[in-house]
């Protein structure tokens, strides 16, 4: 239904019942203030008028309702726990390529540290030199017992990385690779997390989400996690432990980062080999 009001000699409207609610609720407009709408036969004041005395019913009870008393000095204390989001940050979070290259960065990263740490060498290209020939060598290589002895480096290193992932969030909210694409790990209602929920969560995402970082797991884990998260806008370990990841727009300055920051990574590795 739609008014029309007599404010100051002007006519106002049409105007939506509730936006009248609205201003009867801010004073612009009282009980005296004139109106019509279609089956009134002339103008009346808004407080003669069916259709909007609900509003100056709810008016009046709350100038009823006395003055509370001033809140407690305790209820006035900030709470040093809570995070309050920047303004920057987009909360729905979702964004999974940006989420799958921020835990890739992880992972080189990882690995290269443990790569260079190691004795093993892996084969490289000979000239003219085919793909299955190198493919076979690389065979052979991982066979021998400093390969075997970086593979079970490397596993070991990543649960490791789980635990120190798990405290990075919990007190930064990031690790360098989220960090890198501005992305953010907090509770659903803004704070830390909790240690324990923490590691916990790290662990959800090694084994659901990255599969242990092992083929087909990793496939089948990655494309079940963007499914989910572009259908009920979270993963699911976020949904059962009542987190949420929040995400910075990438742009191009942050995207030539991300670039120069993988590259930086190459170059480590390829140090070995030179």
């Amino acid at each position: 239904m739609d008014f029309y009001l007599s404010i100051d000699g002007q006519k106002e409207g049409p105007i939506s019942q509730f936006r009248v609610g609205d201003w009867i609720d801010s004073g612009k407009v009282t009980e005296s203030t004139l109106g019509w709408h279609r089956d009134l036969d002339a103008w009346k004041p808004l407080g003669e008028i069916p259709a909007l005395s609900p509003f100056f019913e709810k008016q009046a009870k709350e100038a009823e309702l006395p003055e509370p008393p001033p809140l407690p000095a305790e209820a006035l204390k900030p709470a040093a726990e809570v995070i309050v989001e920047p303004s920057n940050f987009d909360s729905d979070g979702k964004r999974p390529f940006a989420r799958l290259f921020a835990r890739l960065f992880d992972y080189t990263m990882i690995a290269v540290i443990v790569f260079l740490s190691s004795d093993v060498e892996f084969p490289q290209p000979a000239p003219g030199e085919s793909f299955s020939d190198l493919f076979a060598r690389y065979m052979e290589q991982m066979q021998q017992p400093e390969a075997v002895i970086l593979a079970r480096t490397q596993f070991i290193a990543l649960v490791v990385w789980q635990l120190f992932e798990g405290v990075l969030i919990h007190m930064l909210g990031t690790t360098p690779g989220k960090a890198l694409f501005g992305i953010r790990v907090v509770q659903d209602d803004g704070k830390n997390i909790s240690i324990g929920r923490s590691i916990g969560r790290s662990f959800y995402v090694y084994v659901l989400g990255a599969g242990f970082y092992q083929f087909p797991f990793i496939l089948i884990g990655g494309i079940f996690s963007i499914f989910r998260l572009n259908g009920t806008g979270k993963c699911l370990w976020d949904q059962h432990l009542e987190t949420k990841v929040m995400t910075k727009s990438l742009s191009a300055g942050r995207i030539m980062l991300a670039i120069a920051a993988f590259f930086v990574l190459v170059m480590l590795q390829s140090v070995k080999f030179s």
